[in-house]
């Protein structure tokens, strides 16, 4: 006869499983390997306002993660604070950062982002130079908070959110004022930014909101703007979202980085870990037990209250750990009336260092491997030294690879959708043959450094 089985998802996830319960013919039929807490999934489980949210709008709104019936949408909101709350990552942002968008914006003839032009790239300069700089100056770019920036700004801005989050949005507007055309390229944050759930072959539509609470939104409808290529008309506004993402997700993105998820928020643990020690440890260093002399006496919540405390845990924290303006380092309490000998105990401090030492700089590596960087050009301390000629050697390899990936991928948009819907909108299609080209500070040194090769190896063989 066949044992019966007990379906797994039967099991209370918060009970113990007895297995005697389940034994046939002296054998057990279910088993049930220890499952230890992950802390992440607790920091990217929606919250109470976000699940009401999904259930009012169930199928009208796509979420971050998760389902339908299990929203994540918070999953965004964690990562993007992980660009700050990890120190590693978010040193690999900003040093990333500075070395692609760091250098001035070149103006290059045309750019195409697969096929290898021949005159692709090539600085222009003359009249050439001036009349595509002036055509820049004719389109209005805009930060998501509704300042005025340049074209580098945006793509600083547009990076950090590819790295926090995996994607970037951008709105453009197109419109005519007294017969003069005006267009406007305007940041949207990822976090206002989330797509309605239209079916498979429909037209995708994007909603914007500074919040996602019912509260809000029944006073303020959010916006909706149709995903790029596609446009609507408001008010002789034309309007259009680009949305840019990282990876092959069919609605939203996720960071390069993502693979040392883990790693970034163990590095937050540990500084939060030790910010807490240092605020509210425990100080004690000796616990003495004595007989009490008092048989009506009983430590408790009572006692406590009525020596001015809100509690027994209480009157412990203001006692003896560093939360005390005065903290004790010995405990003296007392056992029941009429018992025994006496009882001490010595508290001796972990000063073990290593465990948090190694896991830490496994975490850092990881981090910085995730992120296709180096300990060199982070300007971190490496075996070799900070030898000038070895970074410069290491970077110039970065850059024509990992650096030059990411700076294509954020001019992509500028090039082939900004720029070449403005020259559009203003009728200036001979503006298309020239392309913006973000450069890192170092683009002149490295030059230098290969027009000299080319100088001392004319040849371009190896020396023999």
């Amino acid at each position: 006869m066949a044992a019966t089985q007990t379906p797994y998802a039967d099991c209370p996830p918060d009970e113990a499983i007895n297995p005697k319960g389940y034994f046939n013919r002296n054998r057990v039929t279910d088993f049930r390997f220890g499952q230890p807490r992950n802390p992440v999934a607790a920091q990217i489980e929606d919250g109470a306002e976000l699940k009401r949210f999904f259930q009012h709008y169930r199928d009208v709104y796509v979420p971050y993660a998760g389902t339908n019936e299990y929203t994540s949408h918070a999953l965004r909101a964690f990562l993007a604070s992980l660009s700050e709350l990890s120190p590693t990552k978010n040193a690999c942002i900003n040093k990333i950062e500075s070395f692609c968008f760091g250098g001035k914006v070149g103006l290059v003839r045309r750019l195409d982002p697969v096929y290898e032009l021949e005159s692709g790239g090539e600085e222009i300069g003359g009249a050439e130079k001036q009349a595509f700089y002036g055509f820049l100056k004719s389109i209005s770019v805009f930060a998501a908070d509704g300042d005025a920036i340049s074209f580098r700004r945006m793509a600083k801005s547009n990076f950090r959110d590819l790295k926090g989050v995996g994607e970037y949005f951008i709105e453009l507007q197109k419109s005519s004022l007294g017969g003069f055309p005006r267009f406007s390229a305007i940041i949207r944050k990822p976090y206002h930014c989330m797509y309605l759930a239209t079916a498979l072959g429909e037209d995708r539509w994007i909603a914007i909101s500074p919040y996602w609470n019912l509260d809000y939104l029944n006073r303020n409808a959010p916006d909706m703007v149709p995903a790029y290529p596609n446009w609507i008309d408001e008010g002789g506004i034309m309007r259009s979202m680009v949305h840019v993402k990282q990876g092959d997700g069919f609605w939203y993105g996720r960071p390069d980085d993502i693979g040392s998820m883990m790693d970034q928020y163990y590095e937050f643990q540990v500084a939060d870990y030790k910010s807490k020690q240092t605020k509210s440890a425990f100080i004690g260093q000796a616990f003495i037990e004595v007989e009490d002399d008092n048989p009506e006496y009983a430590m408790g919540g009572s006692s406590a209250a009525n020596a001015g405390f809100d509690g027994l845990a209480n009157q412990f924290e203001q006692n003896f750990t560093n939360k005390s303006e005065d903290p004790q380092s010995v405990i003296l309490s007392t056992r029941p009336y009429g018992s025994k000998e006496a009882f001490v105990f010595q508290f001796s401090p972990n000063t073990n260092e290593q465990w948090y030492q190694v896991t830490e700089d496994r975490a850092e590596a990881n981090i910085i491997k995730a992120n296709q960087i180096s300990r060199r050009l982070l300007g971190m301390d490496v075996s070799a030294g900070m030898n000038v000629d070895a970074w410069m050697s290491e970077f110039e390899i970065w850059s024509a690879t990992v650096g030059n990936a990411y700076q294509e991928f954020v001019a992509e948009a500028v090039n082939n959708i900004i720029l070449y819907e403005a020259a559009a909108h203003f009728g200036r299609e001979d503006m298309l043959q020239y392309s913006l080209k973000f450069n890192n500070p170092f683009s002149e040194m490295l030059k230098q450094r290969r027009d000299a090769n080319n100088d001392n190896n004319p040849g371009g063989g190896s020396e023999v």
